[in-house]
């Protein structure tokens, strides 16, 4: 299953899908860390979609909520204002993130 792909019913009527990336988003719940997810971005948003140990769960984030997004070491970031700070992926499987992490950065400027 890929998480990249959502249900046009999901989207507003004048919104256009953009590039998404698909990974292991390492973000701690519990004891857990590491997990399946995506950023699919839009024309009007991101949204991120994880699978929380089989379980899907989105999350939407206007673009006004991200600092920026980057890559370091190989490792996808997205950065939010205080509190949530970095959000790292790793192991990118599906998109290419040069082209993700442009688009991201031309819509939070």
């Amino acid at each position: 299953m890929s998480l990249t792909k959502i249900d046009k019913d999901e989207l507003y009527p004048t919104e256009k899908l953009g590039p998404a990336v698909e990974g292991t988003i390492i973000y701690k719940v519990g004891e857990q860390t590491h997990f399946k997810g995506a950023y699919i971005t839009t024309s009007e948003r991101m949204i991120m979609n994880v699978d929380m140990n089989g379980e899907s769960y989105k999350r939407v984030f206007s673009y006004q909520d991200i600092v920026r997004a980057i890559i370091e070491n190989n490792t996808l970031f997205i950065e939010f204002p205080q509190g949530m700070g970095k959000v790292a992926m790793i192991d990118v499987t599906e998109g290419d993130v040069d082209t993700f992490v442009e688009y991201v950065n031309d819509k939070v400027d």
